[in-house]
C-alpha cells in the first residue's frame, strides 16, 4: 500500500500551486464545454435575402409555365417545364459544374449592369433542331457541338424563351434583356470575375422528346439592383396614388 502522507517538498509544491492560482480551493472545476463550430463555405456564401428569394421563386415558377407553353408550341409536342432549384454560388463554381459540352448564351441584362448566362443541354438543342426540321426530335446518344445552321435554329427558340422571361419579370421592372453570343464551351466565357456571386435558376424539361435542363444565371449584384429599382418604383406609384386621392377629396363635386 502506498504512503498517502505528503513529504515537505510535496507540501511546499502544493502551497505554491495554490498561491499561483494553478489549483482552485473550494471551487468545483467543471469540464470545459465543447464549442459548437458552424461551418461556413466562403466559396458558396449566401448573400441574397430569403424574402427576395421567395419573390424570385414565385416569378421563376411563372417563367417555367411560360417556357412549357413556348416549347410545346414550337416542338408541336407536350412539354412540361418545372422549377427545380434556385442556388447561390460563385461564378467559378457555376462554370466548373459543367463537365460536358453545353449550349451557353451570354445575356445582356440592360438596363442593369453586368452580363448573365442562359444554358441549355446540347442534346436537347439537337432534338429541337431535328424536330424543327421535320424529324422526330429525339435526343441523340452522342452529343456534339452545334453547327452554325443549328445555332441559328436554336437561337430562334432561345430568343422566344428570353421574351417569356422578360414578360414574367416585367412585374419588377421593364427589362431589355437579350441574347448576345452563343458558345459550346462555357469556360471560354469570361462574363464576370470568378469570385462574383451568382444566382442560378434551374429548370427541368420533360416530355415526349426527352428530358433536358435550362439554367438562367444572373449576378447577385444585378438582381439586387433590380429589387431596389422595383421597390423605388412601387414607392413612387404609391405616392402618386396618395396624391391623386388627396386631390379628389379636395375637389368639390
Amino acid at each position: 500500500m502506498s504512503n498517502s502522507i505528503l513529504n515537505n517538498e510535496e507540501v511546499d509544491a502544493l502551497l505554491s500551486a495554490i498561491e499561483g492560482g494553478q489549483i482552485l480551493v473550494g471551487q468545483k472545476v467543471e469540464p470545459k464545454k465543447e464549442k459548437k463550430i458552424q461551418h461556413y463555405d466562403f466559396r458558396r456564401p449566401d448573400r441574397f435575402p430569403r424574402e427576395q428569394k421567395r419573390r424570385l421563386q414565385k416569378i421563376s415558377e411563372e417563367v417555367a409555365k411560360a417556357l412549357g407553353v413556348t416549347l410545346s408550341r414550337f416542338l408541336r409536342s407536350s412539354i412540361v417545364v418545372e422549377l427545380i432549384a434556385i442556388e447561390e454560388f460563385s461564378y467559378e463554381v457555376f462554370v466548373n459544374s459543367f463537365t460536358d459540352v453545353v449550349c451557353a448564351n451570354v445575356v445582356n441584362l440592360k438596363p442593369l449592369n453586368g452580363l448573365g448566362c442562359l444554358t441549355v443541354d446540347v442534346g436537347y438543342c439537337l432534338a429541337i433542331v431535328d424536330r424543327g426540321l421535320g424529324g422526330p426530335g429525339k435526343i441523340p446518344q452522342k452529343v456534339r457541338p452545334l453547327t452554325m445552321i443549328e445555332e441559328s435554329v436554336v437561337g430562334v427558340v432561345l430568343s422566344n424563351i428570353m421574351e417569356d422571361v422578360k414578360l414574367c419579370w416585367s412585374k419588377l421592372a421593364k427589362l431589355e434583356w437579350s441574347l448576345e453570343k452563343m458558345e459550346m464551351d462555357i469556360k471560354s466565357l469570361q462574363l464576370v470575375p470568378i469570385t462574383e456571386l451568382m444566382i442560378s435558376i434551374n429548370f427541368a424539361i420533360s416530355g415526349d422528346i426527352g428530358n433536358g435542363t435550362v439554367i438562367l444565371c444572373i449576378p447577385v449584384t444585378s438582381l439586387e439592383m433590380l429589387m431596389i429599382k422595383s421597390k423605388l418604383e412601387k414607392t413612387d406609384r404609391q405616392k402618386e396614388i396618395a396624391i391623386i386621392e388627396n386631390v379628389i377629396k379636395e375637389v368639390e363635386l
